[in-house]
């Protein structure tokens, strides 16, 4: 058998590689000028008004059209191989990663920062690898600073640890980007704890981009594509014979997101064919089980995004891995996809590797270690191996059982070799490398998966209803939509008041609240039905704890502590009450214990080392707190730990200059209720001293028990009070003050636990408040929670504040969803007069126009509008449609038909300085149907039946009143009767118009 090298053209420069065993990677943190398009304005109205779940977060309403120069730290991590960069002041996301020899990139770097309106705040920029953790979307995040330290590595490597707390579920997140002294590869480590006794929603996605041109392949075994809500597609060739994996052939529908389940491996990837090089991203299937390419659609629709969001560098895929399958949305399908919880206490670490090729050809399987591209070429089978670091292997080739090949290899990084055997046959091939890693059939039954995707469809009709809407109800808390979920849990009690899902998910309500008498009631008719069961337990500890009843929470949380889920968490509470009642003996034993059952658990050694300090034991203290930053080097109770051990300048220094996050004063007061919680008032007042604010500023009052210390008027200026904890300080800085600016921060509060009826009863009872915010505030709540007109307080907002510009919005839109169009016009003239320019308030008059048929007027300003994403700009170019078309229909009437088919033939355009570009199948029915309309009128039939055709032919767009409209046209059909109602859409109402038919 003959065995030959492939002609490979190695550059020099690769093969004289020397040996990196000894060598050291290098950290450097510099400030780097980038090309900036700045986001700003951030907005004083609680977001609470827009999506409860993400309060405490205030939202970002300003972005550029144009970029300048700004100054960002930038983190460089690099090997002799490759080049890392970090920007923690941009959510600690990977800014892109190079291969030195080459240039290329196989994380993707956006050479300009052009942030857009995408994220669940607002600003987001693309290009790199962002780390997403809390709820679906762009992590809040994504886009402000987050905490991170560098450190060198004993092994030679580097480390860049960044990371946050996220706010709504308290959880703590940590990413070690690490770069090895001698590997073609980085690292992203993380840690993710739930410090809570509450379960909190899971959801973590690492977002990579890569470049997207037509020469693109991606790798990503499997069979099943999901869309989010778990609906399964077929993959890698869909049902219309297209084979997804090659960029160029997703040539049709919208932008694309696949996730690909259906074999158990631990890598995906691709390979740029013209360009030469490749990258990947390998996990163990356990630690990240989720792989999703993200594309954007091939159209316009998506091509404009290059523009919105690069200058220079082109477009790009995003591939993601998850540390679940789907990035779930629910939806009206019925299948095994849900939402995940985040058990309490519970802490989750796993680590990534991401890799580059270089002139593999391709990618068939890889391991952390190395890969390989295996194919049928002409009249034999070729295998290239490529290696991310110096090492000796044994290529292994089987087919059908016979070994074709064993042939020792000295492989140096991204240098690939090529074997060739005879035979074109490419089936039924075993490949093996063991140092590498690497074990690959061509035959992939061995890694196919029978994980059912479908649901019975008899199972809807055998579970209970109560059952049912339970566990509707829990998916709903898990994705932190706590009103809806409250809702559903009160239907089921009323059908089974003793079904215990419904018992148990509300008192977790109610305990997230900061309700905990009612949620007692609950938990107590848990223990009614089962004395030993570990949830229930575990509830009513938490609520007697939150009451004062020690020996109350003191059994309950012992009971719990038998469960395997609660074992550790539980005597971590058991610890934190013995500390806080003096006994240090004791809150040792516990803690002790639950690190015998939870080796990483933060808050047990938190106990630990309290308990060391408090006895005096330095040496002991200092050894805990040393492993605490082992495990999590941001830990920030370590460095108040520090100070308060030795409270000087030096160590108070070293605790503020690790805050170097958005939420300074968020991170401090955290730290202050944990010691609260442990008896450690003192402690917490000396923490409390480097915050800054009106919450804190109320804690300290509050802690000393000295109204003396209480501002007189609270600083409102994005004050955002959410922790169930902070409801009794407010309760008592309300009793020592009578400014109405603590009021409403206990409404706040209030409606950040989920009880919006008590935040608007205090907001109802509240006068003279001149924070314009605060108006909006409470005109959007009484208009939600009591039906009240909001408009009053909207005006008096306004007039408050002038110069803030979404206030202003916030009055138009109200008065366009109340249709009083003429109002909304003048309010719109007013705020133009002011915020001559902005976009947002362009699109909300041009839509006044419209609705008062003032097309003309309304295409005038749409088109010299600049368009940026944004809330207000989803329905630019519908807008500018309604409008030309709107236009057209006046000029029929007028018979101006020349002028009527130019405005139908610009409705046809998308004009993309909107901020919109074309899709490959746009609505444009009734702009079609109206063109064969005229062409019927001059007597071109041909045109007109063609144009009649073109409405038929929209094959994804569903049944229409237009279609049929143009099927009588056809002769296909009768004339349909045209319904005329008076709450019809505009839409509705062009159609009407098109036949005659005015509502």
């Amino acid at each position: 058998m003959r065995i030959g090298w492939s002609c490979l053209v190695i550059p020099l420069a690769l093969v004289a590689i020397a040996p990196l065993h000894a060598q050291r990677a290098k950290i450097s943190e510099a400030t780097q000028m980038i090309a900036t398009y700045p986001f700003s304005e951030p907005n004083r109205i609680p977001i609470l008004t827009r999506d409860t779940r993400l309060y405490p977060y205030h939202s970002f309403e300003g972005y550029s059209h144009t970029s300048s120069p700004k100054a960002w730290k930038v983190v460089h991590l690099e090997n002799d191989l490759i080049d890392v960069y970090v920007l923690p002041e941009v959510g600690g996301k990977v800014w892109g990663a190079v291969v030195k020899r080459s240039g290329h990139e196989f994380i993707y770097r956006n050479e300009v920062l052009k942030f857009r309106n995408i994220a669940l705040r607002g600003p987001w920029t693309s290009g790199g690898i962002e780390f997403n953790f809390g709820v679906i979307g762009h992590t809040p995040s994504t886009a402000t600073p987050v905490d991170y330290v560098t450190r060198e590595n004993a092994d030679g490597s580097v480390s860049c640890i960044v990371g946050m707390m996220d706010l709504p579920s308290r959880t703590h997140w940590r990413v070690e980007i690490r770069v090895p002294a001698d590997r073609a590869t980085f690292e992203t480590n993380v840690l993710w704890y739930n410090p809570t006794t509450l379960e909190q929603p899971y959801y973590n996605w690492m977002t990579a981009a890569a470049p997207a041109r037509n020469d693109l392949l991606m790798t990503i075994p499997g069979n099943t594509t999901l869309e989010h809500s778990g609906l399964a597609h077929e993959w890698p060739i869909d049902a219309a014979g297209r084979f997804l994996p090659q960029y160029s052939a997703n040539t049709f529908g919208g932008h694309k997101s696949n996730h690909i389940v259906g074999e158990r491996t631990d890598f995906f990837g691709g390979y740029l064919a013209d360009a030469g090089y490749g990258f990947g991203h390998w996990a163990a299937p356990d630690d990240m089980p989720g792989r999703k390419l993200w594309l954007w659609a091939l159209s316009r629709e998506g091509g404009i995004w290059e523009d919105l969001l690069t200058d220079t560098d082109g477009q790009y895929v995003e591939y993601q891995a998850g540390r679940l399958l789907v990035q779930y949305s629910p939806g009206a399908d019925v299948n095994p996809i849900q939402q995940a919880g985040f058990d309490p206490g519970a802490s989750d670490s796993w680590s990534d590797t991401w890799f580059p090729l270089e002139g593999t050809g391709g990618l068939t399987e890889a391991s952390r270690n190395g890969a390989i591209y295996a194919r049928a070429e002409g009249d034999h089978y070729a295998i290239t191996v490529t290696a991310f670091g110096n090492v000796t292997d044994t290529l292994r080739v089987w087919q059908g059982g016979t070994r074709r090949l064993s042939v020792p290899l000295t492989l140096e990084p991204l240098v690939p070799v090529t074997y060739t055997l005879p035979g074109a046959d490419s089936t039924n091939y075993r490949i093996q490398l063991d140092r590498l890693g690497i074990d690959y059939r061509t035959n992939r039954d061995s890694v196919s998966l029978a994980r059912p995707w479908v649901a019975d469809s008899a199972a809807t009709l055998v579970i209970p209803e109560a059952t049912r809407l339970a566990t509707s109800a829990r998916q709903l808390a898990l994705g932190r939509r706590y009103p809806e979920a409250r809702a559903l849990y009160q239907r089921v009690l009323q059908l089974e008041p003793w079904n215990r899902d419904a018992l148990l998910g509300m008192g977790e309500l109610e305990l997230r609240r900061g309700e905990y008498s009612v949620g007692l009631v609950l938990a107590r008719r848990l223990l009614q039905l089962n004395t030993y069961d570990p949830d229930a337990n575990f509830l009513a500890g938490n609520l007697y704890r939150e009451l004062g009843q020690r020996a109350d929470a003191l059994d309950s949380y012992g009971w719990a502590a038998r469960s395997t889920r609660y074992r550790a968490v539980a005597n971590v509470q058991l610890a934190e009450l013995h500390l806080a009642g003096g006994d240090q003996n004791e809150a040792e034993r516990y803690a002790r214990r639950a690190l015998n059952y939870d080796r990483v658990n933060l808050p047990a050694r938190e106990v630990l080392a309290m308990v060391a300090r408090q006895r005096g034991d330095a040496a002991g203290a200092a050894r805990l707190r040393t492993e605490m930053l082992e495990i999590d080097p941001l830990h920030h109770f370590v460095f108040a730990e520090g100070f308060l051990d030795r409270p000087d300048s030096a160590s108070g220094a070293r605790f503020t200059g690790m805050l170097r996050g958005e939420y300074p004063d968020q991170v401090i007061l955290e730290l202050a209720i944990d010691y609260v919680r442990r008896g450690a008032r003192d402690d917490a007042l000396h923490v409390l001293a480097f915050g800054h604010g009106a919450e804190i500023n109320a804690w300290r009052a509050f802690l000393a028990d000295d109204p003396g210390q209480l501002n007189p008027a609270a600083d409102l200026a994005f004050a955002f009070p959410f922790r169930r904890e902070s409801i009794p300080v407010l309760e008592w800085a309300i009793a020592h003050s009578v400014h109405w600016s603590w009021r409403y921060l206990l409404a706040l509060n209030l409606w950040g636990c989920d009880r919006p009826e008590d935040a608007a009863a205090i907001l109802a009872s509240l006068d003279q408040m001149d924070f314009a915010p605060a108006l909006v505030t409470r005109a959007l709540l009484l208009q939600a929670v009591r039906g009240q007109d909001p408009e009053s307080d909207l005006r008096l907002a306004v007039a408050r504040d002038p110069a803030d510009r979404t206030i202003a919005i916030t009055l138009v839109q109200y008065l366009q969803r109340s249709a009083r169009w003429a109002d909304a016009l003048a309010a719109s003239t007013a705020a133009r007069a002011k915020f001559a320019g902005d976009f947002n308030l362009a699109l909300l008059h041009a839509g006044s126009l419209l609705q008062l048929g003032r097309p003309v007027e309304a295409i005038a300003i749409l088109d010299r509008t600049n368009v940026l994403p944004s809330e207000h700009a989803r329905e630019s170019h519908h807008l500018y449609q309604q409008a030309r078309t709107l236009a057209a229909l006046d000029g029929l009437d007028r018979g101006q038909v020349k002028v009527a088919e130019r405005h139908l033939r610009a409705a046809l355009e998308w004009p993309e300085h909107l901020g919109q570009g074309r899709p490959y199948q746009p609505e444009e029915r009734l702009q079609h149907y109206l063109l064969g309309v005229i062409a019927s009128r001059r007597g071109n039939a041909a045109s007109a039946r063609a144009e009649w055709r073109a409405v038929l032919e929209v094959s994804s767009a569903g049944p229409s009143l237009v279609t049929e409209l143009a099927r009588a046209r056809l002769g296909l059909g009768s004339m349909p009767v045209v319904p005329v109602k008076i709450d019809a859409t505009f839409d509705d109402r062009l159609v009407a118009r098109a036949m005659g038919v005015r509502p």
